[in-house]
């Protein structure tokens, strides 16, 4: 009754989610290549091996962050990666894997509307733009509550960062226009943009980040430059200072609802290195003491800013906290910018072209085809040999192909699994597995008939030794599906994965069906007398049978 139940949840499931069918692999139903080239950042004129070693293992992280995705991330010559994606290019993945160069955390100096300023003067109201709600705080800050009116650019995925204090780095420029002797104190904002060069003053004008275009592909200033950007949404620019902190000082960062919020109150946690945590801290020194917008730290990717939030006091424990009315796929899609966003080397997408199957249709239906007839060589074999144990076997198979189904459909919504021809192989493994447990059990309740136990006594003497074997043998498999998961790579984790899954599901039916349903089906006169055709005859335990002993009340 139990597995009833689950099952028809799951197929409830499937058919609510319309996940009716499995999700394919690249392998077998194509999908979208990403051709992304290398190229040095300013201060350094080599790509080398490992730089692209390391990029190669932060791309794949960063594309099966969801789940096993089956995307295939390998490199062209010396500075290109090639990044296969299941599914359709309209999806959003193809974009996301784009998203590959440097991490950045740079102070705010000027906020304004994205739209062009030319023809309204240079004298534009300094800080123009929308509310600031995110909030940056230590991990053990109570912080203030973000304000309740949240416009949809501030509402951008937040990070936390350190930059360099826009009054600490000022220094005159030869483009900056220089202030009279007499002229008044210059207020905070002066001061920074002081700093500015008159070419990023001009270009900060000029943006309009409503153009298709506007955003920067590739970050490849220096982290000393002053830089002109557009939010990830396009709905405000920014003129932001030299960077302090990297992507490569983030540790860990990770999304969490705090015990006791409300929904949509998620937040991001994150945590420095040992040279992340000092200069993080003398930047939040810093800013906290700014007017707005100079106590904005705005965090970039590819040049792109992916949050500003505001710092009101100096966090030095390397420990922060983002808050400020997140949703889940918000706070989870910053965490994993701050995550898998350092990328040793900057990149740019050379080429997005669709890709059709490597293997189609032909090889998935010759997979599919070799699981079948050996789903029905086991099923012939258990009738042979097993008789009417066989009727209990056939049906067990069938639930774990069902579950199977269920499984690999439901996981494709769920976690992004995608179903190569690795994965069916592993599918075609646990039906060896799944028969291997029956053989056990069987087997067990033959020997304990032929010690003189009654049919109905058998079952539960013979699962208790049974079940011993069973779990051991489970669990190895199941452990050497953890450790192949763990240490492979793109399609032996799919083959991992599956079988790794099946023996789960071989455990699960064992238990709940195949068990009880053969204590039910000794009960049947038929098998507890030991029939020619129930499987527990004598002609069937190969010889002949000692007396049975009359059934005391407890194996009654």
């Amino acid at each position: 009754m139990i597995l009833l139940v689950v099952i028809i949840a799951g197929i409830v499931t499937m058919f609510g989610s319309n996940s009716t069918t499995p999700k394919l692999a690249i392998d077998l139903n194509g999908g979208t290549s990403v051709t992304l080239t290398a190229k040095p950042v300013t201060g350094s004129t080599t790509i080398t091996s490992s730089a692209m070693k390391q990029a190669v293992a932060i791309i794949r992280q960063r594309v099966n962050s969801f789940g096993v995705s089956e995307a295939q991330v390998s490199t062209l010559g010396s500075n290109n990666i090639v990044v296969a994606i299941p599914g359709n290019a309209d999806n959003g993945v193809a974009e996301k894997v784009g998203q590959t160069a440097l991490l950045r955390f740079r102070p705010v100096i000027q906020q304004g509307p994205p739209q062009s300023q030319v023809g309204q003067g240079a004298g534009a109201p300094p800080g123009l733009g929308r509310v600031v709600s995110k909030a940056l705080r230590g991990a053990d800050s109570p912080g203030p509550t973000p304000a309740p009116s949240v416009q949809a650019a501030a509402s951008a995925a937040p990070s936390a960062s350190a930059a360099p204090s826009p009054s600490a780095s000022a220094k005159p420029s030869a483009a900056a226009s220089p202030a009279p002797s007499a002229a008044p104190a210059q207020s905070p904002q002066e001061m920074a943009m002081a700093a500015v060069p008159q070419t990023v003053r001009n270009q900060f004008l000029i943006r309009n980040c409503l153009k298709s275009d506007a955003s920067q592909i590739g970050d490849t200033a220096a982290p000393t430059d002053y830089v002109v950007a557009c939010d990830r949404l396009n709905q405000e620019k920014y003129i932001l200072g030299p960077s302090v902190v990297e992507g490569t000082d983030v540790s860990s960062a990770s999304s969490t609802l705090p015990s006791g919020a409300s929904v949509g109150a998620w937040q991001i946690d994150l945590n420095f290195n040992g040279h992340g945590t000092s200069a993080f801290a003398a930047i939040t020194k810093q800013l906290a003491s700014q007017p707005s917008p100079l106590n904005q730290l705005a965090i970039t990717l590819d040049g792109v800013v992916q949050s500003a939030p505001s710092v009101s006091e100096e966090i030095a424990s390397g420990q922060a906290q983002i808050t400020g009315s997140f949703t889940q796929q918000e706070a989870s899609d910053l965490a994993n910018v701050l995550k898998y966003g350092a990328l040793p080397l900057a990149f740019t997408q050379s080429n997005v072209q669709t890709v059709s199957a490597t293997l189609g249709s032909d090889q998935l239906h010759g997979g599919l085809i070799a699981g079948g007839i050996g789903l029905i060589l086991v099923i012939i074999y258990c009738l042979f040999f097993y008789r009417g144990l066989g009727v209990p076997a056939l049906a067990g198979l069938s639930v774990a192909a069902l579950m199977s189904y269920m499984s690999v459909s439901l996981l494709g919504d769920s976690i992004g699994y995608r179903l190569s021809i690795a994965g069916v192989a592993g599918l075609i493994v646990s039906i060896g597995l799944t028969a291997d447990s029956f053989v056990v059990f069987f087997e067990r309740l033959r020997d304990e008939i032929r010690d003189g136990r009654t049919p109905r006594a058998a079952v539960e003497y013979g699962w208790k030794r049974a079940w011993r074997t069973i779990r051991t043998a489970n669990f190895v498999s199941l452990l050497a599906s953890g450790v192949l998961y763990y240490f492979s790579v793109a399609d032996v984790k799919g083959f991992a994965f599956t079988l790794g899954m099946a023996t789960i599901i071989d455990v699960i039916v064992i238990t709940l069906f195949t068990k009880p349903l053969v204590t039910l089906v000794m009960r049947r006169p038929y098998f507890a007398k030991g029939r020619k055709y129930s499987g527990v005859g004598p002609e069937s335990l190969g010889k002949r049978r000692a007396p049975l002993r009359a059934s005391t009340p407890k194996e009654a």
